[in-house]
């Protein structure tokens, strides 16, 4: 795989210590009390997400790291009967999960639920209306973030829309980013997403932010950007 050259905003984010499989087996295991754990803390920013991407009937979208699929299911009925949703996610036990929460599409929507991997998503070019990731390219690794990004612009078409939810590292860290981020490299795998510089990572990669929403997560910034490409 040829990597893209690190972005100047890599040096300020903190390393991603697991792999792509350990992460896999991690949210695997999680599956069961995802919503539980973290569905509490991401509910609001999801839900801003969501009104960002502002899914219109008839369009195709794709979801990257779709969790237990509370957005997919959202997307269903904001797409309408003649859309098509794709959800690709890392774990399997996920992707099972969400099959069951979609149940059985309504007529001549179609729905794929998939387990993969976003740095070599199984899509053809230009296929999509938007992609959203939400709480998802916090989890990946900065040398990746570039790949990822840029298969998204593969997938998306000419005037397509990129949604990212994610917690947020302004120029200034207040206090409690920085205790996180201190947690974040004591206990990498429980305080795994870590702060990006977002609008940073967007405009390296090609992308022009264009509507955003700011918040905190306990303290923590927290952001949802729509983008074009």
């Amino acid at each position: 795989m040829t990597r893209p050259p690190r972005p100047g905003w890599a040096a300020r984010v903190a390393d991603v210590t697991r792999s792509a499989d350990q992460a896999r087996v991690t949210y695997d295991r999680l599956a069961r009390w995802y919503d539980l754990i973290e569905a509490p803390f991401e509910r609001r920013a999801r839900a801003a997400g969501l009104r960002l991407l502002d899914a219109r009937q008839g369009e195709h979208i794709l979801e990257i790291g779709f969790g237990t699929g509370h957005t997919l299911a959202a997307l269903q009925r904001q797409v309408g009967t003649t859309g098509l949703l794709v959800g690709i996610d890392l774990a399997l036990r996920m992707a099972q999960r969400t099959r069951r929460r979609l149940g059985t599409p309504a007529a001549h929507l179609t729905v794929a639920v998939l387990q993969g991997d976003a740095r070599h998503l199984p899509l053809h070019d230009a296929s999509f209306d938007a992609v959203t990731l939400a709480f998802t390219l916090d989890l990946i690794s900065t040398d990746d973030i570039p790949i990822v990004l840029s298969e998204c612009r593969r997938v998306l078409r000419t005037h397509g829309r990129l949604v990212i939810v994610s917690l947020d590292l302004p120029a200034a860290s207040n206090r409690m980013t920085r205790l996180y981020l201190a947690a974040h490299r004591r206990w990498p795998r429980l305080a795994d997403c870590r702060p990006l510089p977002i609008r940073d990572v967007l405009t390296s990669g090609g992308y022009t932010p264009v509507r955003g929403w700011t918040s905190t997560i306990a303290g923590i910034p927290v952001c949802a950007i729509t983008a074009t490409r």
